[in-house]
């Protein structure tokens, strides 16, 4: 087997595993044909190759690509969508299976995203911050936060969280109890951490330069 086909063939299987996706399932959420994926699958050494849309299509709905190079020397990508205020509330609201869907269906409908080197859960996402609340800290309004959800992975203190309310998304550093802005805007005030609204948990920040 060459080394295209075993990285194709690497990459499709390790999806599926972390996943739980048969074949079938994989190719209705990413809107292709099952038997491009089992006729490859079911003989990988002969089977003919799934195209590169078909690829792509897999991908945006995987949240990660095949590598082609070596694994040693360049880590693993995922991909996490970027949600807007509204979709992060859709989001919240959903339980773990749908909000991984959710997720997965941004991901597929060519929703803003974010490539993150190494692993993340399937249930990271992330939120452009709306406010100053977190500024004096280096986070700033428009920068782009990676989250994992509070199922995924527990606050400890010093941690930045972010929060959505209605018509903001706020960064905070955690001191249990409370949330606390690092601020210059005199506005922003503290709150109890269990009466925010929290998104989740902050591991990843990007910073665009120009918009």
């Amino acid at each position: 087997m060459d080394d295209t086909r075993r990285a194709i063939l690497r990459w499709m299987t390790g999806v599926m595993e972390a996943k739980s996706w048969s074949a079938g399932g994989w190719a209705r959420l990413a809107g292709v044909t099952a038997t491009n994926l089992t006729r490859f699958l079911r003989d990988p050494v002969m089977g003919s190759v799934p195209s590169a849309d078909t690829l792509a299509r897999l991908a945006r709905v995987a949240g990660s690509e095949p590598r082609f190079l070596d694994d040693h020397a360049y880590a693993p990508v995922s991909r996490v969508p970027v949600l807007s205020l509204e979709q992060a509330h859709i989001f919240l609201d959903l339980g773990r299976r749908a909000g991984e869907a959710f997720l997965a269906g941004a991901l597929k409908d060519g929703s803003a995203s974010v490539a993150m080197d190494g692993r993340t859960s399937r249930r990271a996402f992330a939120l452009r911050i709306l406010s100053k609340s977190l500024d004096a800290a280096g986070v700033l309004p428009r920068d782009c936060v990676v989250l994992e959800p509070l199922d995924v992975l527990t606050p400890q203190a010093g941690d930045v969280v972010v929060t959505v309310g209605e018509g903001t998304i706020c960064g905070y550093r955690f001191f249990p109890p409370h949330l606390m802005p690092v601020s210059t805007d005199p506005e922003c005030r503290p709150t109890a951490f269990d009466r925010a609204h929290v998104a989740g948990v902050a591991v990843h920040v990007v910073r665009a330069l120009r918009m």
